[in-house]
């Protein structure tokens, strides 16, 4: 039986690792960690608290966690939220604005300025010259203007990739949106082609949390997993197999290294076998972000806490990303008559904000709650927890650093990298890579038998 080695206990090597083990490969993984899950967290405090540290949730069209779910017998444990997670907020000038979904709920909508509308609405009259190279902030104010990118885009990017649409590439970020200029010129023109392509989607979680899912994975392994392990190194070996040299002077051979870890481990792993795969895997960038939850009770919330939640932009000075309003989401996220919140400080426009003292972290939470939400009182439970690296940037140029490192691993047969700084951040783009890497894990090893 031929072995494939996995490093890094993330979804994405939990994923890697599973459809290897179900290909009939032998696999071990290993985790320098106490446990595996990576960026998934999900931790109970005083058993009323469910505090997701990491992703929150899901889309109810993302086929691949769904169907995976199924497979790890673990749907039924599936929680959906088909209603508030349609109104999302935008906080603009001293109030939370509803974001606008069509046409008419946009020039209704006093989210823009009648300029910044007319700004807009002329964008399908704008030339398409993209090449999809510029930078997000780029795009949007040359096709629909510099208040819609400040207003609108500006923290969705900080809520989403907690980055700086200056930095972030169009093409990297909303590949979709790149083709749809290509090919229709407008944006606008596109959208009707693009909502078919969507359709209507629910947000999901698990009823215990987002780690339902890698804590399934991980049990399903069994004693192919291995914690507190760190990896030294690996080298290719004379015979064209791979060698990893652990910690206590451990060597453990393998006939494929999958290495699942953020792009610089990656680099650390790899520079004595490829110098040149070191450059482009160290200049992709990662972010940090401290996730603060805070739980009031209801009564003392004057806001309506029906959605999503609410994003920041950066011009109304408010230091916060924003808020997820949890335990409107689901159920289980806080005590009868409690609210929960999951509150964001930091990333790309902010990043010395991790660096922050706990007292000062909370100050900045409940300035910005204060002046967003009007909550005035002190929060019955509160939680800070800083995440180092916790988010991969696709900044200008990064399409030509994934080339480059895909071009270096044909000339290292035998070892494979996944992670969420390839083509996608979201549980689910990073789930899809790693079922394809495991192919060709499964598809060199068959050709090598």
């Amino acid at each position: 039986m031929k072995h494939a080695m996995v490093i890094g206990g993330g979804i994405a090597g939990l994923t890697a690792a599973y459809n290897l083990k179900k290909a009939g490969v032998e696999v071990t993984l290993i985790e320098r960690d106490s446990s595996v899950g990576g960026a998934i967290k999900t931790v109970l405090k005083h058993e009323s608290y469910l505090l997701e540290l990491g992703p929150n949730t899901f889309l109810s069209s993302s086929d691949k966690i769904f169907n995976l779910s199924q497979e790890l017998s673990i749907s039924r444990k599936l929680i959906a939220n088909e209603n508030a997670s349609k109104k999302r907020y935008v906080f603009r000038k001293d109030s939370l604005e509803e974001v606008p979904v069509g046409p008419k709920a946009f020039l209704r909508s006093p989210i823009l300025s009648f300029s910044g509308k007319v700004r807009t609405l002329m964008e399908p009259f704008v030339r398409s010259r993209s090449d999809g190279c510029e930078s997000m902030a780029a795009f949007v104010k040359r096709r629909a203007g510099k208040e819609l990118l400040e207003t609108l885009v500006d923290p969705f990017v900080s809520g989403v990739y907690a980055g700086d649409p200056y930095q972030l590439e169009m093409k990297s970020v909303f590949p979709r949106l790149v083709e749809i200029e290509r090919e229709c010129g407008s944006i606008f023109k596109g959208m009707k082609k693009l909502k078919g392509q969507m359709g209507e989607s629910n947000l999901l979680s698990y009823y215990w949390g987002m780690q339902t899912l890698p804590a399934r994975i991980a049990d399903l392994l069994g004693n192919a997993v291995r914690v507190h392990t760190n990896v030294e190194g690996v080298e290719r070996l004379p015979d064209g197999r791979w060698t990893a040299y652990l910690d206590h002077s451990e060597a453990l051979e393998a006939d494929a290294v999958v290495i699942a870890t953020h792009a610089d481990e990656a680099a650390r792993l790899l520079v004595n076998s490829s110098r040149d795969i070191f450059e482009p895997l160290m200049a992709i960038r990662y972010v940090s972000l401290a996730v603060v939850h805070t739980a009031h009770k209801r009564g003392d919330i004057p806001a309506a806490m029906d959605g999503f939640g609410f994003l920041i932009p950066r011009r109304e000075k408010v230091r916060m990303l924003g808020t997820i309003w949890s335990s409107t989401l689901f159920p289980n996220r806080a005590p009868q008559g409690e609210t929960l919140m999951t509150n964001f400080i930091g990333g790309a426009t902010d990043p010395f904000a991790i660096d922050l003292d706990d007292h000062e972290i909370f100050t900045h939470i409940s300035l910005g709650l204060e002046q967003t939400m009007g909550i005035r009182c002190e929060p019955r439970f509160c939680h800070i927890t800083r995440i180092n690296q916790a988010i991969p940037q696709y900044t200008v140029g990064h399409q030509e650093r994934v080339e480059k490192i895909s071009n270096c691993l044909k000339r290292m047969p035998g070892v494979f990298l996944t992670g969420s700084y390839f083509t996608g951040i979201s549980v689910t783009d990073t789930i899809a890579h790693a079922e394809r890497v495991a192919n060709s894990v499964v598809a060199r090893l068959n050709r090598t038998a």
